[in-house]
């Protein structure tokens, strides 16, 4: 039973992973007709307009004095191949396979953690690591004539590394930026990095795929500030619970938008891969208590 001071951060961590999973969805619905480029710089671009709104909100108009800006260009930077790399798997890839194949993103954390921040790591991880990761063997099917696109799983899973990484980072130096500094500042820099390498490639967009654009991008920032919000607010246990939310929605979505419905593979392969997590998670709650 959730305490009643997190029900308000738990839905909103919810709605979060809602939007992220839509903005998800815009970038599958218009990939086919636009370069992948274009439109990250777009999504980058109008995602800037609710964080800022939430960095103004909580460091006022001179936020961007006292920064480390080598801390937020290296971490810009490698936010932005993470970025790259899973919106391609995206592309690639049914929804229902991107999410478990996303998932393996704490699992590394894990790791790298024992060994860059000397976290503890023990028999429970380790069980948990192992699961999340066959689980996301058995949702890429492997077996018998396999329809998934190996490139995709691999550009999700390298973005799924590099999402763990930026995590990393910010952990080992947290002390140099807050939350909302740190998610403005990654998508600037992609912005920046987006908009010089579109000038290659851009394709003049309709009024209402334009329309579409701006408001996958609303919901990439909004949804980054509710993930913020939640993560800031609830325990760990139970923000970790919310983001397999994402699971759900983007079979959901997949269904009903892309009419690509889940293999066998998929549904016993996200199974364990929330399983994964579910261990992982009641062992650290466990933990905590302790």
């Amino acid at each position: 039973m959730i305490n009643r001071v997190f029900i308000i951060p738990f839905f909103v961590s919810l709605i979060g992973f809602v939007l992220l999973v839509s903005m998800d969805s815009v970038i599958k619905i218009l990939g086919d007709r636009y370069p992948i480029l274009q439109l990250l710089l777009y999504n980058a671009l109008f995602s800037l307009i609710p964080l800022a709104y939430f960095i103004f909100k909580n460091h006022g108009f001179k936020f961007y004095k006292n920064q480390n800006y080598t801390f937020q260009i290296i971490r810009g930077i490698v936010h932005t191949i993470g970025y790259l790399c899973v919106l391609k798997g995206v592309l690639l890839l049914p929804l229902s396979i991107v999410y478990p194949v996303l998932f393996t993103s704490p699992l590394m954390l894990l790791v790298m953690s024992h060994f860059f921040l000397s976290d503890d790591i023990n028999i429970i991880r380790v069980m948990a690591i192992l699961m999340g990761f066959f689980g996301v063997l058995i949702s890429a099917e492997p077996f018998g004539s396999s329809t998934v696109s190996f490139e995709g799983v691999l550009y999700v899973f390298i973005g799924a590394f590099c999402i763990a990484v930026t995590h990393l980072i910010t952990r080992k130096y947290n002390y140099l930026t807050s939350s909302y500094s740190a998610a403005f500042f990654s998508m600037a820099v992609s912005v920046v990095i987006f908009f010089f390498t579109t000038k290659f490639q851009f394709v003049v967009m309709s009024y209402n795929d334009l329309l579409l654009s701006i408001l996958g991008g609303l919901f990439a920032g909004l949804g980054v500030s509710a993930v913020i919000y939640g993560s800031r607010t609830l325990p760990s246990a139970v923000f970790g619970l919310t983001s397999y939310f994402q699971i759900i929605y983007g079979v959901f979505l997949g269904w009903i938008i892309f009419n690509q419905l889940p293999s066998i593979y998929n549904y016993f392969g996200i199974l364990i891969v929330i399983l994964a997590g579910l261990l992982l998670f009641y062992f650290d709650k466990t933990k905590n208590e302790s």
